[in-house]
C-alpha cells in the first residue's frame, strides 16, 4: 500500500476560498469567451477577405483590359513594344491586387514606382504575425488577360490576389479589440474581487461568531448586513445564539436544583445515619459492656467464653461505627455549616493520611472564610475529596499538594490539587466523580478543568464566584461568604 495516498478529485479546487473560485471561473469564462470571439474572427476574416480579393480582381480584370484595349488602339500600325512598355504606366497602385507584366517571350516588364504602392501603404502597419497570416490566408486566385495588339499577343498581364493589405486591417483590428477587451475585463475583474470582497466579509464574521458559540459564548451577536440573505443568515444565527444561552441558562437552574436536591436527600441521610444509627450503636456499646461485667460474676468457663464473644461483638461494632462515620463523611461530613471550612478540609487530608501511610499531604488555605454557603461549602469539599482519591486510587501518587484560597479583589475561590503521579492517560474518559464536580462548579458559575501538571502528574483547577454575605444578616456568622447564584 502506497504511503502517500491519491487526493481526491478536484481537491486543489475545494481547498481554495470562494472568492478565488469565483474569480476563477470568471476569468475562465472570459477567456472561453475570448478563444470563440477568436475563431469567429478569424472566420469572418476569411470570408470577407475572400470576397474582398475576388471583387478587387475582378475590378482590376475590367480595368486592366480597358487600359489594354486603349493601349493598342492607340498604337495601331505602331510598335507593339511601345505600347506593352507604356502598360505599367497606366495599370499600377490597383489594392489587393499583385500584377505581373511579361512579354511574348515570358520575360518580366517591371512596373513603374507609385506614391500608391502597396509596399508603402504597409510600411507603417504593425508587422503581422506569420500563424494570423496563415490562419486568415485564403486560396490565391489568378487571371491571364492577353496584350493583343496587330492581331499577335506581344504579351500578358497576370493578376493574382494579394490579400496581405486585408489580414494587416483585420490583424489591426483584432490587436485593438483584443486590448480594449483585456484593459475593461481588467476592469471587471478588479471591481468583482473587491465586490466580492465586500459580499463575503459577513461569511468570515459569521465563522468568528460560530467559533464564539463553539467555545460557549452564546451572548455573542452578529451586525446585520445590508445584503437581504445575509441579513437573514445574521438574524438566524442571532436566534440560535438567543436560544443556546437561554438552553444554557435552563440546563444551569436545572443542574443547581438538581444539586440542591441531591445535596438536601446527602443531609436527610447522614441526619438519619447520625441521629438513628449513632444512638443505636451507643446503645449496642453500652449493652455489651453491661453483659461484659455481668460475666464477671459467672462461672470462669462461662465467663471467658461470654467475654471472648463480647469481645468479638465489640470488635465488629467498631469496625461498623468505624464505616458509618466515614459514610457520613462521604455522603456529608457534619461539621460542614458547623466548623470553618478549612477545618473540615483539614480533617479529610488527616482521614486521608491515616488510610494511606506513606503518602505525603500538603494543604495552604489562605484567607478562607469560615462559610461560603452549603452549595461552595459542599462543592469545594466533594472536589478536594475526588482529586484526592484519584490520585491515590489511580495516579499512584506519593505527593498531594492542595491549595485553597479567596480571591477577594476577584470575588472568587479558587482550588487547586496537584500531585506527581501517573497522570492522565491521553484519550482517557472522565469518570462519573469528574463529571459530577464538573456538573456543581457549573451550576454555581464556575470553571474547572484537569490538566498535566510539571515535571508529572495532574493538576486538577477549580474556580467559583463567591461574595460577601451582608453585614446586618440576622443569620450570617462573622467571618462568613456566601456562593454566587445561579438565576
Amino acid at each position: 500500500m502506497s504511503a502517500f495516498a491519491p487526493e481526491p478529485p478536484f481537491s486543489f479546487w475545494h481547498g481554495r476560498s470562494l472568492r478565488w473560485q469565483m474569480m476563477a471561473a470568471v476569468i475562465a469564462i472570459n477567456l472561453g469567451a475570448a478563444l470563440v470571439a477568436v475563431v469567429v474572427i478569424i472566420a469572418n476574416a476569411r470570408r470577407a477577405t475572400e470576397i474582398e480579393m475576388n471583387a478587387s480582381l475582378s475590378v482590376a480584370e475590367r480595368f486592366v483590359a480597358e487600359t489594354v484595349e486603349r493601349l493598342a488602339g492607340n498604337q495601331d500600325g505602331g510598335n507593339g513594344a511601345a505600347s506593352l512598355a507604356q502598360l505599367p504606366l497606366h495599370i499600377g497602385g490597383l489594392r489587393h491586387v499583385r500584377i505581373r507584366i511579361e512579354d511574348a517571350q515570358g520575360n518580366a516588364v517591371d512596373l513603374a514606382p507609385t506614391g500608391d504602392d502597396d509596399g508603402e501603404d504597409g510600411a507603417d502597419e504593425t508587422p503581422v504575425p506569420g500563424w494570423f497570416a496563415a490562419l486568415v490566408s485564403v486560396d490565391g486566385v489568378e487571371r491571364d488577360i492577353p496584350v493583343v495588339e496587330g492581331g499577335r499577343v506581344i504579351g500578358h498581364v497576370r493578376l493574382a490576389g494579394e490579400a496581405s493589405d486585408e489580414i494587416a486591417e483585420v490583424w489591426n483590428d483584432m490587436s485593438d479589440l483584443a486590448l480594449l477587451a483585456l484593459v475593461v475585463n481588467i476592469a471587471v475583474l478588479g471591481a468583482l474581487y473587491l465586490v466580492l470582497g465586500r459580499l463575503l466579509l459577513p461569511l468570515k464574521t459569521l465563522s468568528a461568531g460560530l467559533h464564539e458559540l463553539e467555545e460557549g459564548r452564546f451572548g455573542h451577536r452578529l451586525a446585520r448586513p445590508k445584503v437581504r440573505e445575509l441579513a437573514l443568515i445574521a438574524d438566524r444565527f442571532n436566534a440560535l445564539g438567543t436560544a443556546l444561552n437561554g438552553a444554557r441558562d435552563d440546563n444551569a437552574r436545572l443542574n443547581e436544583h438538581i444539586i440542591h436536591l441531591q445535596d438536601e436527600e446527602r443531609r436527610q441521610i447522614a441526619a438519619d445515619l447520625h441521629d438513628e444509627l449513632g444512638p443505636c450503636l451507643f446503645g449496642l456499646r453500652a449493652n455489651l459492656e453491661s453483659v461484659d461485667r455481668l460475666a464477671g460474676r459467672a462461672e470462669p468457663d462461662l465467663a471467658r467464653r461470654i467475654g471472648e464473644r463480647t469481645g468479638t461483638m465489640a470488635e465488629i461494632l467498631d469496625r461498623v461505627q468505624d464505616l458509618n462515620r466515614r459514610l457520613l463523611r462521604k455522603i456529608r461530613p457534619m461539621a460542614l455549616g458547623h466548623v470553618p471550612l478549612a477545618a473540615v478540609i483539614a480533617d479529610l487530608v488527616a482521614d486521608f493520611e491515616r488510610h494511606s501511610p506513606g503518602r505525603s499531604f500538603r494543604l495552604s488555605a489562605e484567607g478562607v472564610a469560615d462559610r461560603y454557603g452549603d452549595s461552595v461549602d459542599i462543592t469545594v469539599y466533594r472536589c478536594i475529596q475526588e482529586a484526592v482519591t484519584n490520585a491515590l486510587r489511580h495516579g499512584e501518587a506519593r505527593n498531594i499538594a492542595i491549595t485553597l484560597r479567596d480571591e477577594t479583589a476577584a470575588g472568587r475561590l479558587c482550588l487547586v490539587v496537584e500531585d506527581d503521579g501517573l497522570g492522565v492517560p491521553a484519550g482517557a474518559a472522565r469518570g462519573f466523580g469528574l463529571l459530577g464536580i464538573e456538573e456543581r462548579v457549573g451550576a454555581l458559575g464556575g470553571s474547572w478543568r484537569l490538566v498535566p501538571a510539571t515535571p508529572r502528574g495532574t493538576r486538577v483547577e477549580m474556580s467559583v464566584p463567591v461574595r460577601v454575605a451582608p453585614a446586618d444578616g440576622a443569620n450570617k456568622q462573622p467571618g462568613k461568604r456566601e456562593g454566587a447564584t445561579t438565576t
